[in-house]
């Protein structure tokens, strides 16, 4: 009878746990990195004995919960990090790359507009070289695509220093990120196996990995025990997470005077560069690069303008008949300026003594090789990058959620399925309790016979 009675105190015991199980995949449905918990049911042991007659009797032990499982698939968990670092990547490239395009203004009142009224300026100038109104009009259309230049570059800057301070909160977290993952670890070490807290653990270390490759891709390899060792992907020599190690690497962030960013690792190996191959860290140093090319080209633009404004005006003579001076100062896009503000300074007039000679000469200086062009051409090539830029973030994201959505199908809750087992273990339990019940009323039977 005792027998009986324990049979279905395992089976209550038993069945609740699995009901709570339920429970909690249904509350957190909704909850991201949650995965989908199931219990796992096992016979207690069964022994023989006998009796002081000497008979042989079984001993029944009913059921008990031998674990908590996560349904878990390694490899869809590894396909979908590496196609997060892919999107990650994606993602920051493109969108520092359309914010650049925005700092390279080609709109009507951009710097290619800017420069093309200078050369509209002195068409309308050599109509009428003593015209002060002329005059005026080709200073001031020099100061505006001055202002341009210095604006632009301030633009581009501007960019460029907001996507390093980026970069920087990028690997602080991620450093925070691998500090976690140490704590996870040491956590992972003592639980007790198949127990409900190595599970949470567990999903504590999964949605660490996932933020990990959100900023650089990894590779991931599993102890027995849950725990994880973290290394650098494309160079597993570089250790980002030890498993046996009470303390994470760390990864900095080194910014150039251009803009450019290089990242290094260090703490479980000598400082040494890295290159991330995926992650939101790769697309900035990628972008950074572009930017900082950038720059340069509309430096070397501002230079080439200089260097032709300067020497048609040299070539010339001013309205004073000494010879052309140079028109504007600097060495780049963000210190260019015009030299003067004496409208006499136009060399309108060329060596030949045709007074408006030199300034029918300015559009010969409008060719494949001039700044014009140059302008034009940059923006051709930030324009194709970025359009690059968008259908790969497109692609990558795409390929992102296909692999979130192959790992949910494992992972994930389905309502219906819990609901029906839901209604599993209710009847098991109410066998359970009943099996206690009948016993219950044996006892009374047999206490009756006396």
């Amino acid at each position: 009878m005792s027998d009986l009675l324990a049979i279905g105190r395992s089976g209550i015991v038993a069945y609740r746990a699995a009901l709570s199980t339920v429970g909690e995949n249904v509350s957190n449905a909704e909850t991201e990195g949650y995965t989908r918990r199931t219990v796992r049911l096992g016979e207690s042991a069964v022994a023989t004995s006998n009796n002081y007659q000497y008979r042989s009797s079984a001993v029944f032990g009913g059921v008990s919960v031998a674990a908590v499982q996560r349904v878990y698939d390694n490899y869809r968990s590894s396909y979908a990090r590496l196609a997060n670092s892919e999107a990650a990547k994606a993602e920051a490239k493109a969108t520092w790359l359309n914010t650049a395009e925005g700092a390279l203004d080609d709109s009507d009142v951009g710097l290619g507009v800017k420069m093309a009224s200078v050369f509209t300026a002195a068409e309308e100038l050599s109509t009428d070289v003593s015209s002060d109104t002329n005059r005026r009009t080709m200073l001031t259309a020099l100061t505006e695509v001055t202002n341009q230049f210095n604006n632009t570059a301030s633009s581009l800057k501007s960019v460029s220093d907001g996507l390093g301070s980026v970069a920087d909160s990028s690997v602080q977290k991620l450093n925070s990120d691998m500090a976690n993952l140490v704590k996870i670890n040491v956590g992972l070490l003592r639980a007790s196996p198949g127990s409900a807290g190595q599970a949470l653990l567990l999903d504590q270390r999964d949605a660490t990995l996932k933020s990990i490759s959100d900023a650089i891709g990894v590779e991931v390899r599993f102890e027995d025990d849950g725990r994880a060792d973290v290394r650098l992907l494309g160079n597993s020599v570089i250790k980002l997470v030890d498993s046996s190690e009470p303390y994470p690497g760390l990864v900095g962030v080194v910014r150039a005077s251009d803009g450019r960013l290089s990242l290094v690792a260090s703490g479980l190996q000598t400082q040494v560069s890295i290159t991330a191959q995926s992650g939101s860290l790769s697309g900035l140093v990628e972008a950074a690069s572009a930017i900082a090319s950038r720059r340069e080209a509309v430096d070397a633009i501002a230079v080439s303008f200089a260097s032709t404004l300067n020497s048609w005006n040299q070539a010339g003579i001013d309205r004073n008949g000494a010879a052309g001076a140079a028109l504007l100062s600097g060495t780049n896009a963000a210190d260019l300026s015009v030299a003067t503000s004496d409208l006499s300074k136009i060399a309108a007039a060329s060596t030949s003594g045709v007074a408006n000679g030199n300034a029918l000469d300015l559009k010969t200086t409008r060719n494949s090789n001039g700044p014009e062009a140059k302008w034009s051409l940059l923006v051709s090539i930030h324009s194709q990058a970025v359009s690059s830029a968008n259908a790969e973030k497109t692609a990558a994201a795409t390929y992102r959620d296909g692999a979130m959505q192959a790992l949910d199908e494992v992972t994930g809750i389905d309502l219906d399925v819990e609901a029906a087992q839901l209604l599993r273990y209710q009847q098991a339990y109410s066998g359970s309790a009943r099996i206690i019940q009948v016993a219950k009323e044996m006892l009374q039977d047999i206490l009756g016979l006396f």
